[in-house]
This record gives structure tokens, sequence and C-alpha cells, in this order.
């Protein structure tokens, strides 16, 4: 079975991002990925799964005017 979300974790900042499979495959081969923190290009794919619970769950969130956000 495919997975639907894709945990991307970047190098520079230590901070996790969750994209859609389906996104990460349609994208071009000649186009890149970026940290949306810091816009470094140092990001690498740790994990694949089908709950974006399971991809939450390794990380210290906290609630800031109604959006979650990554806590170090």
């Amino acid at each position: 079975m495919v997975s639907i979300y894709t945990v991307i974790k970047c190098k520079t900042c230590d901070l996790e991002f969750v994209v859609l499979s389906e996104n990460l495959k349609a994208m071009p081969d000649n186009r890149y990925l970026v940290c949306p923190f810091c816009n470094s290009k140092r990001v690498i794919v740790t994990k694949a799964n089908d709950s974006l619970k399971e991809c939450m769950k390794e990380s210290a969130y906290r609630r800031v005017h109604g959006s979650l956000k990554q806590v170090k």
C-alpha cells in the first residue's frame, strides 16, 4: 500500500515538515525541495506513513494562534 504522507527533515535547523507523497512524486526532476523554515536545500526524507498522527508522534508540537508549531 502506498503511503500518503512523507516526513522530511532539515539538516540545518533540525525541524521536520510533512509533504503529500503524491506531490513529491509529481515534482519534476529538475526541481528540488527546500526547508520552509530556513530555506535550506539540505533536506532528507526520513519516513513515509499513512497517518498524519504517526508522522507527528516523534516531535513536540504546540498550538500557536490556531496552528501547530514544532518545538525543539
